[in-house]
């Protein structure tokens, strides 16, 4: 349907053909007109429109930031049927922001989700349950682990996610895929095709999943962090031949440039690589000052500690990925702060 049919039936009075209207608005960058079909929608109690609108002001986007009304929407959307609504505020539960944070009452979320036939929290239920009940305790504990190299720690977690799980989250990585930049703190530009030839997907508060933050907290129980201090993840997909050349991921005090970032989010004191396949060859993770190649299998995860027992910056975790030979890599990429980022930006 052309834009202009839509908006006609917008004006009629459809609340579904505002909705529509105000997601067709929202993706050529027309925000503010965008949030006014969506604001006449949800006075008309469409469920999703109360959803969207929910999310808007949660998160700020294209609307002003009013959290508290986001939640009051959400939950009447919730009530009124949207799945949506219900699996986003089993994400703000997990995460403990805006609503005190709670697994159990996630979890609660995601079921009515499920319930209430929204696809993803059906397939996220299936994932985290394996035919059975979901083992919380499991899925926020520490994997086995194989310590790789003492100093620097390099500590390698063994299935820390199932492959239907790291299929789930490839599956939500794979439209939204772009190439990936680099930020060149000195001179402020980004620079792309350079020092990384791969493409990513960054996962924000917006793309993100009850099952994708139960990663990370397995991944914060081996690193002895809380998901608080875990910025949003990124998955990171390699063609043959595509790599990230050597670098490291701790932001350098030196450089003048990081020190407001230090100041407001801390150091990346650690990084964690989740191997999301292994249909592959080549592409092993390479610390050359350590003579260090590693690889894991699908659902294992990579460990490194960026800085040093006195918390500072350590040369020797520099690494690289190297290109496949043959196949499509894929690996989620997580940064741990030593401060809380949740809520921080």
């Amino acid at each position: 349907m052309s834009l202009a049919d839509l908006e006609t039936q917008a004006r009629a009075g459809d609340p579904k053909a505002q909705v529509r209207l105000a997601v067709r608005l929202e993706d050529a960058g027309r925000d503010y007109d965008a949030l006014q079909w969506l604001s006449r929608a949800a006075k008309a109690g469409e469920a999703e429109a109360l959803g969207r609108l929910g999310i808007k002001l949660v998160l700020a986007k294209g609307a002003p930031h009013r959290p508290s009304d986001g939640l009051g929407l959400l939950a009447e959307a919730a009530a009124a049927g949207d799945g949506r609504s219900a699996a986003f505020l089993s994400v703000l539960a997990g995460l403990g922001l805006y609503l005190p944070q709670s697994w159990s009452a996630a979890l609660g979320h995601l079921a009515r989700a499920a319930g209430l036939g929204w696809a993803p929290a059906q397939q996220e239920l299936a994932i985290l349950s394996g035919g059975s009940i979901v083992d919380l305790r499991r899925w926020t504990s520490a994997p086995e682990t194989r310590v790789i190299s003492e100093a620097p720690r390099l500590i390698e977690l063994k299935a820390l996610a199932s492959p239907e799980a790291c299929a789930f989250v490839m599956a939500g990585a794979g439209e939204r895929l772009v190439r990936a930049e680099v930020h060149d703190p000195e001179t402020g530009l980004t620079i792309m095709g350079q020092t990384r030839t791969n493409r990513v997907a960054n996962f924000g508060l917006a793309e993100t999943s009850l099952l994708n933050l139960l990663i990370q907290a397995r991944i914060g129980a081996a690193a002895g962090a809380p998901v608080a201090h875990m910025e949003a993840f990124a998955v990171l997909n390699y063609a043959p031949g595509e790599e990230a050349s050597e670098h490291h991921d701790y932001l350098d005090p030196a450089v003048p440039a990081y020190a407001a970032e230090l100041e407001r989010l801390g150091q990346r004191v650690c990084t964690a690589l989740l191997y999301l396949n292994d249909d592959y060859s080549g592409g092993e993770t390479a610390f050359p000052e350590l003579g260090i190649r590693h690889r894991g299998r699908t659902g294992d995860a990579l460990l490194f500690f960026n800085v040093d027992a006195q918390g500072r910056p350590d040369p020797r975790t520099l690494h690289a990925g190297r290109p496949s030979t043959s196949g499509q890599k894929w690996v989620l990429s997580q940064f741990i702060r030593n401060r809380p980022v949740i809520g921080a930006g």
